[in-house]
């Protein structure tokens, strides 16, 4: 069941649909009906804020809203046919009613989500009810209200999302049902543990969870969010994260200690020293390892692989276009230099960059630099460095790789070793 997320929506006003019955025994009771269904639209519910800025959920094709009030024991089932929500089924009642509307239905299983952004809207359970008793005999009108919360999980490295599940004071939840007289949706439980999301690698992943119950957010046996006694707030968006994306670590430079800032620009990527080796160096030198590294065993020269996923580079319209994959990249002025300016554009790293300063001699307000990877490029003889070059009107003109002698020093972005 596909959703469509837009900035703005707004459903069509829709009129009453129905039919005579042909049950004999009830000959004032009328079978068919049509439901006006509105999300309730506010800056803060039924809302998810990302990079792309917000969106907000709308009804789709074939979503089915479950219907039901006092009188009757189960639900009607009504379908978007794309402009309403019909039910040949659903009977007006004898006397008036207040009449209850959930979707995706009565029952929600939370368990082994996808962690997809396009499925969020699959789990996210809407609830609403009739303004004033009625027996439907005008249709029905309803505006439906958010009932859970999603959790944008950022799984720093490979591995820290193997097993998210979440606790309330019952037990592990394992989904929602709906409370049928009141619009809303209780929260089922398991004293056995469930998990809601399972992902080997490092990435971002979203999560339907219930709103307004105190929650406990676990990845495996380690806590990694407590909620106040009030919950996460209905149709509202939050950014957890695994582990840390900047912090410091030592390095050794000429037999000192010295602690140096590093900062991670998507899941699972190196983490970037915020500055470069004082000195530029050779090839064989940005190679060496362990103690033996310019910076000690704590550090090391980044792979050609990890400074090829700051973006694609297209060639259009006669110039070179930058599109992020996991940064964006500018030329800037810093420090009375100049030099690449990289952010990272994934959630929970929109905050986090990295200056790499071009050459100490550019002119003319050309820009150009060459960092070194620790790989040899193509035959063996010679080192593949990271280059780019252009000029602050232009922005880069190009950025890829090419190759140097082994023995050309040239300037060095360490990234953190992993242990």
């Amino acid at each position: 069941m596909k959703k469509i997320l837009y900035s703005v929506f707004m459903l069509a006003t829709m009129v009453l649909a129905a039919c005579s019955s042909e049950d004999t025994t009830e000959p004032d009771v009328k079978r068919g009906m049509v439901l006006k269904a509105n999300v309730e639209d506010t800056d803060t519910r039924a809302t998810i804020t990302d990079n792309e800025g917000k969106w907000k959920f709308a009804f789709a094709t074939g979503d089915e809203v479950k219907v039901g009030n006092d009188q009757v024991e189960g639900y009607y089932t009504f379908t978007n046919d794309g402009t309403v929500f019909t039910s040949t089924d659903a009977k007006q009642t004898t006397k008036a009613a207040t009449w209850c509307a959930f979707f995706p239905g009565e029952q929600i299983s939370l368990a082994n989500q996808s962690g997809e952004f396009a499925d969020v809207a699959n789990k996210y359970a809407l609830a609403g009810a009739t303004t004033s008793a009625t027996t439907g005999s005008d249709g029905l009108t309803v505006t439906m209200k958010a009932k859970v919360a999603v959790l944008c999980i950022v799984g720093v490295k490979d591995g820290d999302c193997r097993d998210i599940n979440v606790k309330t004071a019952e037990g592990y939840v394992s989904g929602l049902t709906a409370a049928k007289n009141s619009a809303g949706f209780n929260v089922q439980t398991s004293t056995a543990k469930v998990t809601l999301l399972s992902k080997q690698k490092a990435g971002v992943y979203y999560v339907v969870v219930p709103a307004d119950v105190k929650l406990l957010v676990y990845n495996g046996e380690t806590l990694i969010k407590a909620t106040k006694a009030g919950g996460l707030t209905a149709g509202k968006y939050y950014t957890l994260k695994t582990g840390e994306t900047d912090g410091w670590e030592y390095a050794t430079i000429n037999g000192e200690q010295v602690k140096k800032y590093w900062v991670q620009l998507w899941p699972g990527g190196p983490k970037f020293a915020k500055e470069n080796v004082a000195e530029k160096i050779n090839f064989t030198e940005a190679r060496k390892t362990g103690d033996a590294y310019v910076w000690g065993a704590n550090w090391r020269t980044p792979t050609t692989d990890e400074l090829n996923k700051f973006f694609t580079v297209k060639y259009e319209d006669e110039k070179y276009v930058l599109y992020p994959i996991n940064t964006t990249g500018r030329l800037i002025e810093k420090n009375g230099g100049y030099g690449l300016l990289l952010t990272g554009v994934k959630p929970g790293y929109t905050g986090n960059t990295i200056y790499l300063p071009a050459e100490p001699n550019s002119e003319d307000r050309f820009i150009h630099s060459l960092y070194l990877t620790s790989e040899y490029y193509s035959n063996g003889s010679d080192a593949q460095s990271f280059s780019y070059y252009g000029n602050l009107e232009e922005n880069v003109s190009h950025i890829g790789f090419s190759f140097q002698s082994t023995v050309t020093p040239c300037m060095v972005r360490p990234v953190l070793v992993e242990k």
